[in-house]
């Protein structure tokens, strides 16, 4: 599914930003409203181009550039290599630097695409790497 010139003009911007916010990309209401496009259409360009493996929807609204994925998925296997396996949401929001809401974002949404698995509940949650990452680092 090929991008018209206006819509890969458009997309090559909406990328500018979803990798400018690293591991805390802008909302889609934000990227509407500093790339002057409609909510609308920033979220059906995004998932098209989510369809293209150019973004990861990680929740709604929260897009993130295919090489922001392929660091996150580094970081993960790095904190599991450390751990016996285990990756605790703590550790990886200190990884990345944000909130604990993201870093739970981005794990669920990681156990979503099978690439962790997330066992126990609780302070005894963790997530264990299950399956191939939906992107490799570097692409």
């Amino acid at each position: 599914m090929e991008l018209g010139p206006t819509e890969r003009e458009r997309a090559d911007l909406l990328l500018k930003h979803l990798i400018g916010g690293t591991f805390d990309p802008p909302w889609v209401r934000d990227l509407a409203a500093s790339c002057a496009i409609s909510e609308a259409e920033v979220r059906s360009l995004l998932r098209r181009m989510a369809m293209r493996g150019e973004v990861f929807q990680v929740v709604r609204d929260l897009f993130y550039a295919r090489a922001t994925v392929a660091r996150l998925t580094s970081i993960v296997a790095e904190l599991a290599a450390q751990h016996e396996g285990r990756i605790r949401a703590a550790d990886f929001r200190d990884a990345i630097g944000g909130g604990r809401k993201r870093a739970i974002q981005i794990l669920e949404f990681f156990d979503r695409v099978g690439f962790t698995r997330r066992i126990g509940e609780g302070h005894g949650l963790v997530h264990t790497l299950r399956g191939e990452p939906p992107v490799a680092d570097g692409g």
